[in-house]
C-alpha cells in the first residue's frame, strides 16, 4: 500500500481547503454573491440582509487565517464553528427549489449539486479542527461525517449522469476539456455521460465494500479523487473565471468546481487514515 505521511496529508488538506475559501471568499464581496444571497433568503422569507454576503467573505479570510495557525485554541474553534456553518447549506435542500419533478420518481438535484458538497467540506473542516486539538471522538466523527460526503456527492451526481439534462448540462463542461472531449468522439452527449456515470458509481461501490476490503476502499478513493482532480481542468478550460474586476474571478460555474478541491482532500485524509490503520495491524 502506498503510504503517506498523516502530519503531510493535514498540510496538505489545509492548503485545499484554504484555497476552496479564498477563491470563493474574493466573490462575497461583490454585487453578484450578494444578490444571491438576498435571493436565497426571500425564497424563506427572511428580509434582505445586504451585508450577510460580505460576513461570509469575512467568516471564510478568518478560517483561513486559523488554517494557518490550527494549533490555537481559538483557531481550533474557529474551525469548528464553520463545519456546523458548512452544514447550514445543506437545510437549503429542503426549503429551496433544487428537485427537478420533471425526472419521475428520482429526486433528482438541479442546483443543489453544489449544496451536498457542503457534507464533505463540514467533514473536513471538523476532522482538522479535532486533530490538532486532540478530540479523538470528533475526529473520528468527522472522518465518517467527510467518508458521507465523498459517498453522497459520488452517488448523487453519478446518478444523475443517466439523465439527459445532466448529460446536457456537462456537455460545455467536457467538450472543453482535453481530458474528456474525447468521449463524444467515441459516444454520444448522452452516453458520454452514462460512461461517467458508470466509473462515478463504480467508486461508490467500491468505497461501501471497502467498509469491509481496505483494497476496495483504496480503489474508491483512488477513482474519486482523480474525479475531483480532474475538475479542477474546467476552471481554466471552460473558463469558470471572469476579468471584468481586472483579476481572475470564478464565475458561479467555478465556485461550484472549485469545492471539489476540498472533497480531493477528503479523499487524501481517508487513505491516509487507512494506511494508519493498516500499519498498526
Amino acid at each position: 500500500m502506498f503510504k503517506i505521511d498523516l502530519t503531510k496529508a493535514m498540510v496538505l488538506a489545509r492548503v485545499l481547503l484554504g484555497l476552496f475559501l479564498l477563491t470563493t471568499a474574493v466573490s462575497r464581496f461583490t454585487p453578484t454573491d450578494s444578490g444571491y444571497f438576498i435571493k436565497q433568503l426571500a425564497v424563506i422569507g427572511l428580509p434582505e440582509f445586504t451585508w450577510l454576503s460580505s460576513l461570509l467573505g469575512v467568516i471564510q479570510l478568518a478560517v483561513i487565517a486559523a488554517l494557518i495557525f490550527p494549533k490555537q485554541i481559538f483557531s481550533q474553534y474557529l474551525l469548528y464553528a464553520y463545519s456546523l456553518l458548512a452544514l447550514v447549506p445543506m437545510a437549503m435542500l429542503l426549503t429551496h427549489p433544487v428537485w427537478i419533478d420533471s425526472l419521475g420518481g428520482f429526486p433528482a438535484i438541479g442546483a443543489g449539486q453544489g449544496l451536498i458538497k457542503y457534507l464533505a467540506i463540514a467533514g473536513v473542516s471538523g476532522y482538522i479542527a479535532s486533530y490538532y486539538a486532540g478530540h479523538q471522538r470528533l475526529n473520528h466523527f468527522s472522518l465518517k461525517l467527510a467518508w458521507a460526503g465523498v459517498v453522497l456527492v459520488m452517488l448523487w451526481i453519478g446518478g444523475m449522469k443517466f439523465t439527459q439534462i445532466e448529460a446536457d448540462g456537462i456537455e460545455g463542461l467536457m467538450s472543453t476539456s482535453s481530458l474528456f472531449s474525447w468521449l463524444y468522439e467515441l459516444f454520444s452527449v448522452l452516453h458520454a455521460s452514462y460512461f461517467i456515470g458508470i466509473v462515478e458509481l463504480l467508486a461508490v461501490l467500491s468505497l461501501v465494500l471497502g467498509l469491509r476490503h481496505r483494497w476496495s476502499n483504496s480503489l474508491g478513493l483512488a477513482i474519486a479523487a482523480l474525479t475531483f482532480l480532474a475538475t479542477q481542468t474546467f476552471i481554466v478550460t471552460l473558463p469558470a473565471y471572469e476579468l471584468s474586476h481586472g483579476f481572475p474571478m470564478l464565475t458561479p460555474s467555478g465556485q461550484f468546481i472549485v469545492k471539489d478541491l476540498v472533497l480531493l482532500a477528503a479523499c487524501i485524509l481517508l487513505y491516509c487514515q487507512q494506511a494508519c490503520s493498516a500499519s498498526r495491524v
